[in-house]
């Protein structure tokens, strides 16, 4: 029987030209590139490059290409940077089917007196303007 995998917004099957890419890293390369040592240094020439690269491609500067862990850490991120870079904004709108990494900073922020409009969605899961 063929299993097939719906989950792939969580987690998904790593491409193999990515898993060959990233098997030095696995190996060898393993020091945390915000140290000192040589080990360190080392990956951080890696991820500088692997840095610029992406800005490139996104037309955008290294500066502003940001790496989190995960996609709750994305969430943060994204959500308490616009708020602490706008804190004159006190009105959210979101949707009615986030994830639980906005849900509860909504929950949090609307405890602390922002205002919350949350957008339904279609049958299709198209956000219901």
């Amino acid at each position: 029987m063929k299993t097939i995998y719906f989950d792939n917004n969580a987690t998904t099957q790593v491409d193999p030209l990515v898993f060959e890419a990233m098997v030095p890293f696995f190996k060898d390369l393993y020091g945390n590139p915000s140290s000192m040592h040589f080990k360190g240094g080392e990956v951080a020439s890696h991820l500088r490059l692997a840095r610029q690269r992406l800005a490139d491609l996104l037309g955008a500067t290294p500066e502003e290409i940001i790496y989190t862990s995960c996609g709750t850490e994305s969430d943060n991120a994204a959500l308490w940077t616009a708020l602490r870079t706008q804190p004159d904004k006190k009105h959210l709108i979101t949707s009615r089917v986030e994830h639980s990494a906005i849900v509860n900073n909504v929950s949090l922020l609307r405890r602390l007196g922002y205002r919350v409009s949350e957008i339904g969605v279609d049958g299709l899961g198209r956000l219901d303007m």
